[in-house]
């Protein structure tokens, strides 16, 4: 067995040639990374002595030379020719093989999101990683003429591709300055183009250079990723930092052996490759992952957020409906409290005129009567001119004043106390029959207590609304109510009333002392603000 043959050669058994390259002169096969086994058949071995001879034709600014050879029973050579092949050109084949597929893969990937600017380097590491790569399965110079030729395309690639992984750790660790990036853009294009342009005399130092300066340039963007890693403390640039360590021994190892400081002709470089290209994988990958879980979450929350909008878009479509038909029915309402105004508001004042001054007695009863409807007209129009939303003090407002000025003119002082009412509110329909309770209790005191003081006590405290009214008059029996059929029974009846729907309880105590009606009713106290 031969490990290998750099560039091309021939080998001869006793002066018969068992095995020959198919181009031994330019262009030359290339067989450097190309183990080579023969079985010895007996015809062509002589007793004693035996003379191999191995030609090796190569180009001197590219190192010719002869690997091991191995020579010994058939079973045991054969078990180092498949291990020496395994390693110069199976492995070498799946390498190239599995960074093929990720610069593609991930090369798609950025043509798809164009923003993602470290996917777009990292494939074109990849693919001028695979294209470097060739040059340890290549079987000769094709597509060119010339070992030469081959040669600086070999090393275009290797030094373009370094320049890719500088960008990429550049991207990677998310380095804005566009400084850095100018620069690795000059550093590339003049190493490019001294590759491209330089005489064939320099291409022996001028590779030994490429070679040096691009495992510094590999350095450079491994140090950069390991720094990221450091400081951002990710999971994902820690493992890419791991992986990165394979290469950098294998880069280490790889530069002595080309220099020949170390007696071996394999280079792990391309090998240690996989680990890079797994490690960039991952890393990305995770990237990609982080990327599209936050998508997720975002169409979670957003999803969320659009249920609330439509909840809260639903409440607002809702009370603009209820204010809506609240507004038309306080329409309605203000219009027919006009109509009762103009109406029988006028005719009602008329007949009161009419019959207080005729001045006859008989029509006493009557008279009351027109005024008891006339007072509650008033507050029907008073009430219905305020809303929901109005203070129950701002509905007492008009009822004070206007009992206050009815008492005064019966001889009976009049004290009104009112706590707590700040932001206390009524319904519609509640509030009208509190303020009729209020109103009707009153009256009793001007038409029935001989009082001279009353005292009107109203407070919201704890939920509940509490009125009192306390007069100094004669008082009376009261039973639950008065007499069936006489006015006061009718007043006091109508009060009870009014305290169920509001759902509360009326209490009235009547002596020599005088007389104290207190209504209790729940309520929604909101202190105003």
């Amino acid at each position: 067995m031969i490990e290998y043959i750099n560039m091309a050669g021939a080998v001869y058994l006793n002066g018969s040639l068992i095995g020959s390259d198919s181009s031994l002169v330019e262009p030359l096969s290339r067989s450097w990374n190309l183990p080579r086994y023969w079985t010895l058949d007996a015809p062509l071995l002589r007793p004693g002595a035996n003379e191999l001879l191995v030609r090796v034709s190569g180009l001197a600014p590219y190192q010719p030379s002869l690997g091991a050879v191995t020579i010994g029973e058939p079973h045991a050579v054969r078990a180092l020719y498949r291990e020496a092949n395994f390693t110069r050109r199976t492995m070498q084949m799946l390498g190239i093989g599995l960074t093929l597929g990720m610069g593609v893969l991930y090369g798609m990937f950025w043509l798809f999101r164009r923003k993602e600017v470290p996917y777009g380097w990292f494939s074109l590491f990849s693919l001028l990683w695979v294209l470097y790569s060739y040059n340890n399965v290549a079987l000769g110079p094709w597509p060119f003429d010339s070992t030469e030729a081959f040669q600086r395309l070999n090393h275009l690639a290797m030094f373009a591709s370094a320049g890719c992984f500088l960008m990429f750790a550049l991207t990677y660790s998310e380095i804005a300055n566009r400084k850095a990036h100018r620069a690795v853009f000059v550093f590339m294009t003049a190493g490019l183009a001294t590759l491209v342009l330089s005489p064939s005399s320099v291409q022996e130092p001028l590779r030994d250079a490429t070679v040096l300066v691009t495992l510094a340039t590999y350095f450079v963007g491994i140090a950069l990723i390991m720094r990221n890693a450091i400081e951002s403390r990710r999971m994902e640039a820690a493992v890419l930092s791991l992986c990165l360590l394979v290469p950098v021994a294998a880069g280490v190892h790889d530069t002595l052996v080309f220099f020949e400081w170390l007696p071996t002709g394999i280079y792990y470089a391309p090998m240690s490759a996989s680990a890079t290209m797994l490690g960039i994988a991952f890393t990305l990958t995770w990237r990609m992952v982080k990327g599209m879980r936050l998508v997720e979450h975002f169409n979670v929350e957003l999803q969320q957020r659009v249920a609330q909008a439509k909840h809260e878009l639903g409440d607002v479509m809702r009370r603009q409906h209820e204010t809506e038909l609240e507004q038309t029915r306080l329409a309605e309402r203000l219009s027919l409290v006009r109509d009762l105004h103009d109406g029988l508001g006028m005719t009602l004042s008329s007949h009161i005129n009419t019959l207080g001054n005729r001045g006859d007695a008989r029509d006493g009863i009557a008279l009351w009567a027109l005024r008891e409807v006339n007072d509650d007209l008033r507050l029907i129009i008073e009430s219905s001119t305020f809303d929901d939303t109005d203070d129950l003090a701002e509905r007492l407002a008009p009822l004070r004043h206007r009992c206050t000025r009815l008492l005064e003119a019966a001889d009976i002082e009049c004290r009104w106390i009112l706590e707590g009412l700040q932001g206390c509110r009524l319904g519609g329909k509640r509030g009208l029959d509190f303020l009729r309770v209020v109103q009707e209790g009153l009256a009793n005191v001007i038409k029935h207590s001989n009082a001279t003081q009353v005292s009107v006590h109203i407070e919201a405290r704890q939920g509940e609304l509490v009125l009192s009214i306390r007069d100094n008059g004669r008082g009376f029996v009261y039973e639950s109510a008065a007499p069936a059929g006489t006015l006061a029974g009718m007043g006091l009846g109508n009060m009870q009333a009014r305290a169920s729907r509001l759902g509360g309880t009326l209490e009235i105590h009547s002596g020599t002392t005088g007389t104290a009606v207190t209504l209790r009713c729940p309520i929604d106290v909101s202190m105003a603000v």
